[in-house]
């Protein structure tokens, strides 16, 4: 009890000190489009569901003890940074100092300083499932519901951040089934599709509540057709979409392989809103235009897939956009009250290095899905204990979370693939464990208990 002791105070010290580090350089955290609009839904302005409400939410209680995004920033480095210590604290490591090694790494990883950087539902929720990790591993069959429920609870708020969280969320939940009561896995799938079933609803029943309900999916669709038409050389938007004089060579000039935004910018013909209440019947007649124009040109619809796929997982190029790997700053959004932003020295000696390594593999993922796939093949074999069953799970959620982006994004931001990222690192230290064979640490309450 006493060993366990000074490695909860040493993992406590560090992830604290780690945490410190990232807020005396990024406080208050930067502020792109996206938090600035949500912020400005929060004080006030006309709510939608064009992002999960749950933020907006958080933002109205932060508002309470900081102007801005202070609070919140603060929030999603003590979920963080707590996630991580509690999930080093139970790896079964002969020092104490690969403990500590595990806590610094993840603070180290590129990844982290972009998403960490700035305030993200995207940084929220990868917070938030390091905490449902941290405290998934100790389950075991005859434990008490305490920990199961506080699982339960982290997976709700990740459904409730992220509309496409549920894929991620739903690995860990039968992780969570199988170890709290022994049951077998066709018996915790069916369980976790019926608990996920019941979130996602709670996630409905939240967005319900908004002033505005519309879709941006047309966005991606629209994106999609400018693609098949510069491709094909013909227009197959549908007319409801756009001005009457638009061209190809209009939609080439105002295409980007790396965002959907330009389009509805740019567009000198004038391009419909990216934002489709319902009701508005343009929204139906993109999608059938879309789903036609994929049918009629196959080919010029998997090419610019796949260069949104390469965009999106590898290297961003020097001349793409900054926004596409970290955001700097406080963007301003109508009657938003404007904040000063982090300029310390640490600041920007930590964004020079970052704007050096941004267009490099360092601020790509597909090192970590290579990494994910080498940890499939440790874990695969002990999938029947703790660590490789939560090893498996923790890709799994990874992987669900960020695979469907080929088809769904939009961007190729950097932010959409955190938890893919995450998952991958956190998943590498447990398959290294179950590689060891030994029972995760139990925690303070369990050794009280025994």
């Amino acid at each position: 009890m006493r060993r366990y002791a000074r490695e909860l105070v040493v993992i406590v010290l560090v992830a604290c000190s780690a945490a410190a580090l990232y807020a005396l350089a990024f406080y208050p955290g930067a502020m792109g489009f996206d938090s600035a609009y949500q912020w400005w839904q929060a004080r006030g302005g006309q709510t939608s569901n064009v992002h999960s409400p749950a933020l907006t939410w958080a933002w109205r209680a932060s508002d309470a003890l900081s102007d801005g995004p202070g609070a919140l920033f603060l929030l999603q480095l003590a979920l963080f940074f707590g996630g991580v210590a509690l999930i080093a604290l139970q790896l079964p490591l002969l020092r104490s100092v690969w403990r500590v090694a595990f806590v610094l790494g993840a603070g180290a990883l590129p990844i982290c300083w972009a998403l960490f950087s700035a305030l993200l539902s995207d940084t929220l929720l990868v917070g938030v499932l390091c905490c449902a990790v941290g405290l998934a591993l100790p389950l075991r069959s005859g434990q008490g519901p305490g920990r199961f429920v506080a699982v339960l609870l982290l997976l709700l708020i990740a459904v409730l951040l992220r509309k496409n969280a549920l894929p991620a969320v739903l690995p860990l939940l039968v992780y969570a089934f199988m170890r709290q009561f022994g049951w077998p896995l066709v018996r915790s799938v069916l369980a976790a599709c019926l608990v996920a079933t019941l979130m996602q609803a709670a996630a409905w029943v939240g967005e319900s509540r908004v002033d505005r309900h519309g879709s941006v999916l047309p966005s991606l669709e629209l994106w999609d057709l400018a693609a098949m038409s510069i491709d094909s050389g013909q227009i197959v938007l549908p007319a409801s979409s756009h001005g009457p004089a638009l061209t190809v060579e209009d939609l080439a000039q105002a295409f980007r392989p790396y965002a959907c935004s330009t389009l509805f910018e740019q567009t000198r013909a004038g391009m419909m809103p990216a934002f489709v209440d319902d009701g508005d019947p343009r929204g139906a007649q993109v999608t059938q235009a879309w789903l036609a124009a994929i049918a009629a040109h196959p080919g010029a619809y998997l090419r610019h897939r796949w260069r949104l796929t390469a965009a999106l997982f590898g290297a961003k190029a020097t001349d793409w956009p900054q926004e596409l790997v970290y955001f700097t700053g406080e963007t301003a959004y109508r009657d938003n009250p404007p904040l000063p932003a982090a300029d310390g020295a640490l600041n920007r000696a930590w964004l020079a290095v970052m704007r050096q390594l941004a267009p490099t593999p360092a601020f790509a993922a597909w090192p970590y899905l290579i990494v994910s796939i080498g940890v499939l093949a440790v874990a695969w074999r002990r999938r029947r204990e703790p660590f490789g069953g939560l090893a498996l799970a923790v890709v799994a959620s990874g992987w669900l979370y960020g695979l469907p982006l080929v088809v769904l994004a939009a961007s190729a931001e950097l932010r959409y693939l955190g938890w893919t990222c995450v998952a991958a690192y956190i998943a590498c230290a447990l398959a290294c464990a179950a590689k060891m064979n030994v029972a995760p640490t139990r925690v303070a309450g369990d050794a009280k208990s025994d």
